[in-house]
């Protein structure tokens, strides 16, 4: 199931799609999700933290309210081997929540950031395997993380917003 995305990103702020409108991030609620609680271990999904997450996030399809998914690094993501089950744990959990319409998008964390920004990047191969099923979501950088990693530069033509 595909979902019409609802946000879009221009010069790296969230637009409104049906009006043109710019919206401020912090009217959105962050849900933070710990990659240790989607994989219990490599490649072993916790199922029913995802369930419940669903079911948390279904009611508010129904009240216009949006989200962003905060994922948060709390396991080594030092080898391509870590960025790989990193980006997969987090495209399982864009599966299991994929009717979601409130989901607006993501956040790329500080960690992935700082991977770097080039085409191999675990940045873009996130955004780019996400992108496959889940067309519909935007992208979210902290400020503070772009500036502390001196990324406001190569982040100015990608669609990430930075709030």
């Amino acid at each position: 199931m595909k979902l019409d995305p609802v946000f879009t990103v221009k010069n790296n702020k969230l637009y409104k799609i049906a009006d043109d409108s710019q919206v401020e991030v912090s009217s959105l609620k962050r849900v933070d999700i710990p990659w240790s609680t989607i994989e219990l271990s490599p490649e072993s999904y916790n199922e029913e933290y995802l369930a419940n997450l669903r079911e948390e996030l279904k009611p508010l399809d129904e009240t216009e309210s949006f989200v962003y998914l905060a994922p948060k690094v709390d396991k080594a993501l030092n080898t391509p081997e870590d960025i790989e089950l990193y980006v997969n744990a987090f495209n399982h959990c864009a599966r299991r929540i994929k009717d979601c319409q409130c989901v607006a998008g993501i956040e790329l964390p500080a960690e992935v950031l700082s991977k770097g920004t080039t085409e191999d990047s675990a940045m873009i191969w996130f955004m780019e395997t996400l992108a496959k099923k889940h067309g519909q979501y935007v992208y979210f950088a902290a400020e503070e993380a772009v500036k502390n990693l001196n990324l406001a530069d190569k982040l100015q033509n990608l669609a990430i917003v930075i709030y």
